[in-house]
């Protein structure tokens, strides 16, 4: 661990057992395009999604959202999409672009807000993280 960050070999992060970070044949991309789509706008769904990423993904959690100079937040989304739609992190940035920009909004929020959740639920364990 450096400055708080927590690191883990890529063989741990839950994402990448997911399939997060694989590559789609063309026609899974145009299946699940609408599908992440669909779960970007409905921002309920989004919420929870990203919730339960917190719950369900210990390591990835950690290695990701330990490092504060990375773009959590869109990483938080990605993989939400991943855990409950299948969805690589290429299509979710994909299907972001298609959204409005209150949907993008509110889908930011939701995201602040599972990070804070995250947080709080670390802080005990280790304030260094978050100093």
């Amino acid at each position: 661990m450096t400055n708080g960050r927590i690191y883990h070999r890529f063989e741990k992060w839950e994402e990448y057992h997911a399939g997060m970070w694989r590559i789609p044949s063309k026609t899974e991309q145009r299946e699940l395009l609408p599908i992440a789509v669909a779960l970007i706008k409905d921002t309920k769904a989004f919420s929870a999604a990203m919730m339960e990423v917190v719950e369900k993904w210990p390591f990835s959690c950690e290695h990701n959202l330990t490092n504060l100079d990375s773009n959590r937040v869109a990483w938080i989304g990605q993989a939400a999409c991943c855990l409950v739609t299948g969805c690589t992190e290429d299509v979710t940035r994909r299907a972001w672009g298609l959204v409005s920009d209150e949907e993008r909004h509110g889908a930011n929020m939701e995201a602040e807000a599972a990070i804070e959740r995250w947080r709080v639920g670390r802080e005990g364990e280790n304030l260094k993280l978050f100093s």
